[in-house]
């Protein structure tokens, strides 16, 4: 029974944690408990591994883990406590214990609530420079000149002018290598500040086809965030402590500018539940947004930044000091192991790179002995973005070199691909089914053929994505087969054979209802099934087996079931018809997905995702589904999408290592820049166009140094030929990942070994599926591939191929770049046209076709010459009109020398001419400061931006809610804290630049209920413009807080003046009521890591947004916001959004009393 007591403990204390005073409880792997733990820090995460459960509760004993990232302090308690546990601690009193330990100081004293109002974390710990690394066993290292004053001190006069001093050098220092650099916050007199640096993209060395790939501008900016919590750290300081996490967050973003504004970067740090965060990249096109791979690189910086710096400074490599750290985490001796040369080898850097990108401040300081830590973080993520593509997106080290790809992904680890998809570093697949819709359906395709015809690698196969599927041999007996189904044989009436009846296990079934009732006797326990899991059922009497997921089991016996899922015979996937179906109770049976996918053998695997990819809806149902559920909508929320479906969707798009862009938008809507319709080849009508980008990021690079040379050597000019490449469709799945090579012979060398191409697609076409008659689609498709033919541009020297009739033989793959992919729509199988009509006269030809060889260049199936528009390659001089213009406009117009060389369009590198002026107050901060006689106590607004006056508010004018009734310990030791920070952020900056202000010397009797003003908004603003009208000077908002409090979030309405409503042209995220409609301030969006500044900012934003209508004041109505009318409306904001009321809400607002209505 100890097992049973343990996981019963386990299972009561996840079920309720606030109970149990801790944020979340939940069963890690071999029943591990994981604990997160509020703590002076900010939430922190434990794992404690049970000894014997079979002894528990009496004598089993607990080993407490923490990770790399939480604070020396939390460490060092844990550990404390780790000596002190007894072998009878249950997990309820674990969690209580770790709760009440964590509460308190590092002194062990308990925290003192006016105090804290003073000096609350204004001090470092005493113990931080004594103890040595514990997870390197590494000596400091003194030699290097760093400061030894705190950094993190309350006052400007508590900080020596040297280290004042030595901040301002570190700033210099990254400035003088090229970057951007500035500070918001009072970094310099030791309080929490943000540092910006960035670099224009422009300057990279970045290809146009991976700038496309990554979403990138040569205009913009990359950006790293770091905030200093308790003031600025130095190299000094993270070499002397045991671990430098902690002491600075990092955000890694895109902006449009170098400095992106104060309420980005707030925004920027602002923690929502995953449920409530945009998914992958974000869709801003201007201000500061997420990067390609900010999740990947979030947790390199977070996790592991501090240990591999320490690691540099002892002599290793960036390279190096990854392979350390994964070679020998968990291991003692590391001061010994670190000496190993392997882990000092030099970086080999292709020299193609800017210095900017190879530059290493570590190995050539060029300052003396100092080192800039700022400098050697921005170096550090400008090498991570740039070169990308040669790292692990989860483990970040050097991934193989014999596949070259322009997108990052994962190396050949089954955990690395496992964390990559359930950590989100992929790519947003709702973001491309939404914007790219015909390049997804086409991966889709492509992935079902070579899963059909056995043409899917072993080495790409998804192993590790931890699939849960059901067994094969039953799948085999429910597959759709038509007659193409490779190894399939249709029943003979059509109709797939049902659940073997010894194999599945009975029930009862109501579909009308959506139920499944278990037969008498059966347990939880027999039945096996928890919330989430997927089933294919059998019900009597209807003709389909079908997929359903478990909704329920609080009724159990009786369960809920999602919509059940069909594959019907005419084709596609859909829900069934509940209004049709049988109706009363039936019998029926059911059969769990219980197989492991990763333990399948390859063949069953290419089985199941040629089975799940049929089961997916098609791409424009997906596409109409999300655009019907707003920004946040979620794939994974959607019952249609089985998780096997919905997991392998998300490799195949994850896994897409080129860059593929449709040419016309969806439906003609929705077309993406540089895929405009006359970039179009004519000479296709009927086929879908897509351009392609294939490589490695310098592949592109390489192939312009290939024309440029061979084009010097043979006095070419026309550089470039265009060339057809055709493979059978089952192949291009692999194609777009690996690049076309020769590494396989598939269909014959008999002109030598390379890359074959043909001027005649025709030709081509015969190597493809164009005449293949047997080919199955993936039955959803909107495509409907069954033949795909690339158009490629090759170095024209046919004379130096391995053979040049009767056909090109290619055997320099750097001579080489696909630059076009064909998709012909209409299955063979399903009795459609297989070969569209070549009629392209009603196509508009390119503006600016591209000069073609006379003798060689491409034909279509009619045998008429195509024509290529100039925006197909760089390889060609641009025209001197062109050219001229575009330069100048990058160079302010200077003269050009006239004539225009290939040299030129491969060199013409943006020089960063161009860069935006660094703003004064940044300049400032860079010029070494003088003795000074002190500073202003108190920042006043400057009056030329804002007439917002502070201190005017009387709070005895204003209908308050009721203070509550329920303070705990835990909340108001958290209010605290926020009230502090509060302070001290509004003492350091102007409130013209805040935006918010609250009145702490009137704060009232409570601390659970907070009043503040919004003003200064952006004057060209209607909600701006109205204040003028109204005589207003403040928004005036009520925010409360319960005693759940931070587990739920905080109830925020205003009070003063009256908006209009949404229905009466008004906006602003505002209600009808007063109260605020936010995700964040629901249970769905909150996250209890929130800072209430964090929550001003937010607030603030939504008000300030003029999607999808910009607020207005009422400019009739002088009446307050009612109490009553607020509570209403947020409560009716939560049901029509589908959001969570926080459990509590009526308590928290009514302090306990009847529901009373006051208006």
């Amino acid at each position: 029974m100890g097992r049973k007591d343990y996981l019963a403990d386990l299972n009561l204390v996840a079920a309720s944690p606030r109970s149990y005073d801790v944020l979340e409880v939940i069963c890690g792997d071999e029943s591990a408990a994981v604990i997160q733990v509020d703590s002076q820090y900010g939430p922190v995460t434990i794992t404690a591994h049970p000894g014997e459960t079979s002894s528990y509760p009496n004598d089993h004993g607990f080993a407490l883990y923490v990770s790399d990232s939480t604070p020396d302090e939390v460490s060092r308690i844990v550990a404390s406590f780790n000596l002190q546990l007894g072998k009878d601690t249950t997990i309820p009193s674990l969690c209580q214990e770790l709760a009440r330990r964590l509460s308190v100081d590092a002194d062990g004293d308990t925290e003192m609530p006016d105090s804290q109002l003073d000096d609350e974390e204004d001090d470092v710990s005493d113990t931080e420079s004594v103890y040595q690394d514990s997870l390197f066993g590494f000596e400091a290292d003194n030699s290097r000149v760093v400061e030894d004053s705190p950094a993190s001190a309350s006052y400007d006069n508590i900080i020596p002018l040297d280290a004042r001093n030595g901040l301002r050098q570190d700033l210099r220092i990254v400035k003088e290598a090229g970057f951007k650099i500035a500070i918001y916050g009072p970094l310099i007199q030791g309080h929490p500040a943000y540092m910006v640096s960035s670099c224009r993209i422009g300057k990279l060395g970045i290809s146009d086809e991976a700038m496309q790939a990554w979403r990138l501008l040569p205009s913009e900016y990359l950006v790293l965030l770091i905030h200093f919590s308790s003031g600025y750290r130095h190299v000094g300081h993270i070499e002397d402590m045991a671990s430098g996490n902690g002491m600075m967050d990092f955000r890694c973003g895109v902006s449009s500018s170098y400095k992106p504004s104060r309420s980005e970067i707030i925004e920027a740090f602002t923690m929502l539940s995953p449920d409530a965060q945009n998914h992958g990249v974000d869709s801003k096109s201007t201000g500061f947004r997420k990067l390609f791979i900010s999740g990947s690189l979030q947790d390199l910086f977070s996790e592991k930044f501090a240990m591999l710096l320490k690691c540099r400074l002892k002599g290793m490599s960036w390279d190096g000091a990854l392979a350390f750290w994964h070679d020998h985490q968990g291991t003692s001796h590391k001061a010994e192991l670190a000496h190993d040369p392997k882990y000092r080898q030099r970086e080999k850097v292709s020299a193609a790179y800017p210095a900017l990108v190879t530059s290493d401040h570590l190995t050539n300081p060029n300052y003396g002995c100092r080192i800039s830590l700022p400098l050697v973080a921005m170096q550090f993520f400008i090498r991570q973005v740039v070169r990308c593509t040669e790292f692990c997106l989860v483990c970040h080290r050097k991934v193989p070199t014999d596949i070259e790809a322009i997108k990052p992904y994962v190396c050949d680890s089954h955990l690395c691909l496992y964390q990559y998809m359930q950590l989100g570093f992929g790519p947003s697949i709702e973001h491309e089914i939404i914007t790219q819709p015909k390049v997804v359906d086409l991966l889709i395709s492509l992935c079902f053929s070579a899963a059909a015809t056995n043409g899917l690698k072993p080495r790409h196969l998804p192993k590790g994505l931890g699939l849960r599927v059901p067994p094969v041999d039953i799948l085999r007996l429910n597959i759709v087969a038509s007659p193409y189904t490779p190894g399939v044989s249709p029943t003979p009436d059509g109709r797939p054979t049902l659940l073997p009846p010894g194999v599945a296990k009975p029930l009862k079934a109501t579909l009308k209802h959506r139920e499944l009732l278990f037969n008498k006797g059966v347990t939880r326990n027999d039945a096996g099934l928890k919330h989430g899991d997927w089933l294919l059922l059998q019900v009597k009497d209807l003709e389909e087996v079908v997929h359903c997921r478990v909704e329920d089991l609080a009724m159990f016996p009786t369960i809920k079931i999602s919509h059940p899922i069909v594959l019907p015979q005419d084709g596609g996937v859909k829900t069934l018809d509940l209004e049709h179906t049988p109706p009363g109770v039936h019998e029926a049976s059911f059969i769990p997905y219980s197989e492991d996918f990763d333990q399948l053998s390859d063949g069953a695997m290419k089985e199941v995702i040629h089975f799940f990819i049929n089961l997916l809806p098609s791409i424009s149902d997906m596409r109409a589904y999300l655009l019907r559920n707003g920004s946040q909508a979620s794939l994974r929320k959607w019952s249609r999408m089985t998780a096997p479906s919905l997991g392998l969707l998300r490799w195949i798009i994850a896994s897409n290592r080129a860059c593929i862009m449709q040419n016309d938008g969806y439906d003609g809507q929705h077309a993406q820049p540089g895929t405009a319709k006359e970039d179009k080849v004519w000479g296709m009508p009927g086929y879908t166009q897509f351009r392609i980008a294939m490589g490695a990021p310098d592949k592109e690079r390489r192939f312009m140094q290939s024309v440029k040379t061979t084009a010097a050597e043979m006095s070419l000019q026309i550089p470039t030929i265009f060339a057809w490449h055709g493979s059978d469709l089952s192949n291009w799945h692999s194609i777009i990942r690996e690049g076309l090579n020769f590494n396989e012979t598939l269909h014959g060398r008999a002109f030598g070994h390379g890359v074959y191409f043909s001027k005649d697609m025709n030709t081509s076409g015969s190597y493809s599926s164009y005449y293949n008659r047997s080919v199955e689609t993936w039955r959803s498709s909107d495509l409907s591939v069954s033949h795909v033919i690339s158009l490629n541009e090759i170095v024209n020297a046919p004379a130096k191929f391995v053979s040049q009739t009767p056909h090109f033989v290619v055997s320099n793959v750097d001579w080489i770049q696909t630059r076009y992919l064909f998709v012909q729509s209409g299955s063979p199988a399903m009795g459609q046209a297989a070969r569209p009509p070549m009629t392209p006269e009603g196509q508009e030809k390119p503006r600016n076709p591209i000069p073609q060889d006379p003798v060689h260049y491409p034909i279509n199936g009619n045998r008429q010459q195509l024509i290529i528009p100039a925006t197909a390659s760089r390889s060609r001089p641009k025209t001197a009109k062109s050219t001229t213009t575009g330069h100048a406009i990058r160079n302010g117009f200077k003269k050009l020398k006239s004539g225009v060389s290939i040299q030129h369009s491969i060199d013409s590198e943006d020089d960063g001419n161009d860069s935006v002026t660094t703003e004064a107050e940044d300049r400032q901060m860079l010029e070494p400061e003088k003795e000074s006689t002190g500073s202003p106590a108190v920042l006043i607004p400057n009056k030329a931006f804002t007439d917002f006056e502070p201190g005017t508010l009387d709070r005895n004018t204003l209908e308050l809610l009721p203070p509550p009734e329920d303070a705990t310990p835990l909340a108001t030791k958290r209010l605290q804290r926020e009230l502090n920070n509060i302070r001290k952020v509004q003492g350091s900056l102007p409130l013209d630049e805040l935006g918010w202000y609250i009145d702490i010397d009137r704060f009232g009797e409570t601390m659970y209920q907070w009043i503040f003003e919004f003003h200064s908004f952006e004057p060209q603003l209607p909600l701006s413009q109205d204040m003028k009208k109204k005589g207003t000077k403040s928004i005036v908002l009520e925010m409360i807080f319960g005693g759940d409090y931070p587990f739920s979030p905080p109830f925020v309405r205003v009070i003063r003046p009256r908006f209009l409503p949404f229905q009466q042209g008004g906006g602003g995220h505002v209600t009808a009521g007063g109260a605020l409609c936010m995700e964040l301030l629901t249970n769905d969006g909150w996250s209890s890591a929130s800072s209430i500044e964090a929550v001003l900012m937010q607030v603030r934003l939504a008000i300030s947004s003029t999607e999808p209508r910009p607020a207005r004041l009422d400019l009739y109505n002088k009446y307050d916001y009612g109490i009553g009318e607020a509570v209403d409306a947020y409560i009716r904001a939560c049901q029509a959004h589908g959001w969570k009321v926080p459990p509590g809400f009526s308590k928290m607002v009514y302090a306990g009393r009847s529901n009373e209505r006051r208006s």
